[in-house]
């Protein structure tokens, strides 16, 4: 069975779907978000990755991401892989052709915004590249607050790619 999936974050990249969490997505198209907001509040394990993102219902705010159509067992290692914190929610996506209802991920969080760290700050802003998001959506990622320490993000990147791997691996 497909499912629609709407992703906001990191895996609006398919390339980072497929490396990462061993998803395929059947077709991928650009979508938006209305009554929404992009938001660095989900917090993360330590100082080096203090936020990941997250969206918060924002009246006249919207999100960009992308909507993409999987199998049923990859949106199950989907949300495996990113962690039980989050909710799954039904919501109406806009697409050129039209809208359509779509699953997403919702972290509950009352914080409004924390710092997040460059590596992932820089996986986000590469994937609204990649799929050609709007200019001012990817300049606005790209304020987003972020964290660096040298030699310390790099080592711990590395943890967190195993950590990733191995949590897609065990869903499938």
């Amino acid at each position: 069975m497909a499912i629609k999936y709407f992703s906001y974050g990191s895996n609006m990249s398919a390339s980072y779907l497929k490396k990462f969490r061993n998803v395929k997505a059947t077709w991928s198209t650009v979508a938006k978000l209305d009554g929404y907001k992009f938001v660095m509040n989900m917090p993360g394990p330590n100082f080096v990755e203090p936020g990941f993102g997250n969206i918060m219902q924002r009246d006249n705010s919207w999100v960009e991401g992308m909507l993409h159509e999987i199998s049923d067992d990859d949106f199950k290692r989907i949300v495996a892989s990113e962690g039980e914190d989050y909710l799954v929610q039904d919501v109406s996506i806009e697409v050129e052709s039209g809208s359509h209802i779509s699953k997403t991920l919702i972290y509950k969080s009352d914080i409004e915004e924390l710092k997040t760290s460059k590596r992932y700050l820089r996986l986000i802003v590469n994937a609204a590249k990649e799929n050609n998001l709007s200019l001012d959506y990817i300049n606005e990622l790209s304020q987003k607050s972020s964290v660096y320490y040298p030699l310390l993000s790099e080592l711990y990147s590395i943890v967190v790619y195993f950590w990733v791997k191995s949590r897609a691996r065990k869903a499938s």
